[in-house]
């Protein structure tokens, strides 16, 4: 999911309310599916005012101390993981999620953070510029089985299982076409930017994903701010290949109850499309005085939570400052107290 108003800096912007929205309905009785509306362009505001009346009252929600399987198998050191499809290549847990700029922009970055040490990349279909990312790998010289690459498709607005079908195949192949840019012509991981807005749409759109598999075109299916239900439509079918992971709102500032239990259970893995959102501005000094600890910054001291907790983030950073800050969460490891602490900033 592309955050629009993060942009890669760590000044929190005051267009909060897609966030807001997301969460909300993952709090809800997650029945109802995350649809954006029908239009021929996605904007925060569409997308607010379609459906902030059902946001509200779930943005209420108590906060709690994640739990999760994984983060009991974490070392401080781990910078990556095996997902669930046993893929051979490692997950790195720190990505580079490239935002709403231009191909050119898209091009420096992704050289940027390469140098940087950066081997996870979400180049979603929403940025709009997967060609510069592309051309970029092909440029950096970097070997392709040293890069995890993640595309995604947006098929939420059509209904019923043949048009979600055939919407998401159009979506894979719309991928491929702009990732030959940089001669990639197998991913690493396709993700659905949204579910659709009912069971069948959703089996639907992950028909098409097992399809791009099996014609070996990708490896790992994940997916995107989908609920328990949302997941249960894939996994009701016992033969459907399992997502490897759910791409959600996850940070300091949002953990909703059980956002990482209902994952865990059924064994897909979080990353936090947002992880700094909304973070440094209300708890930066509660984080920068736990990180004067181990010569961290506040910003630095977050995504270590996130990671300790058990998921892994998505950065979206411009700085080459702030790429190599990003990096640098895997030498020093959080108390439980710390991590209680900080749990409990948002409560």
């Amino acid at each position: 999911c592309i955050d629009v108003c993060a942009l890669g800096s760590y000044k929190i912007s005051t267009m909060k309310l897609i966030n807001i929205l997301i969460v909300g309905l993952l709090q809800q009785n997650t029945t109802t599916a995350l649809q954006l509306p029908s239009s021929t362009e996605i904007t925060r505001r569409t997308a607010v005012s379609n459906l902030i009346a059902s946001s509200t009252a779930a943005v209420a929600s108590s906060l709690i101390y994640p739990q999760s399987a994984m983060a009991d198998e974490l070392t401080v050191s781990s910078n990556a993981i095996t997902l669930n499809s046993q893929n051979k290549k490692a997950f790195p847990l720190a990505s580079f999620g490239l935002q709403i700029y231009n191909d050119d922009t898209a091009y420096k970055l992704t050289l940027t953070a390469l140098e940087v040490g950066y081997r996870n990349f979400f180049a979603s279909v929403l940025a709009g510029n997967q060609k510069g990312f592309a051309r970029a790998i092909k440029d950096s010289g970097i070997p392709r089985d040293e890069l995890y690459i993640c595309g995604t498709v947006l098929s939420n607005r059509v209904n019923g299982e043949e048009a979600a079908y055939k919407k998401t195949a159009q979506g894979c192949l719309e991928n491929m076409q702009a990732f030959s840019a940089g001669n990639i012509d197998k991913l690493d991981m396709i993700m659905l930017d949204y579910p659709g807005p009912n069971d069948e749409s959703v089996r639907g759109q992950w028909k098409a994903f097992e399809e791009m598999k099996t014609n070996n075109l990708v490896d790992d299916l994940a997916v995107s701010n989908f609920s328990p239900a949302q997941l249960d439509a894939i996994l009701v079918n016992p033969s459907a290949t399992k997502p490897t992971l759910n791409q959600l709102p996850f940070s300091v500032a949002f953990h909703p109850r059980d956002i990482l239990e209902y994952n865990a259970k059924r064994g897909v893995h979080v990353q936090s499309w947002s992880p700094l959102s909304r973070v440094l501005g209300r708890y930066g000094t509660d984080l920068a005085s736990i990180g004067k600890n181990y010569g961290k910054s506040a910003a630095q001291v977050g995504l270590r939570w996130i990671v300790q907790s058990g998921a892994s983030f998505c950065t979206q950073s411009k700085s080459k400052s702030h790429f190599e800050e990003d990096l640098k969460v895997f030498d020093f490891e959080l108390t439980s107290e710390e991590m209680k602490r900080i749990a409990q900033l948002a409560a």
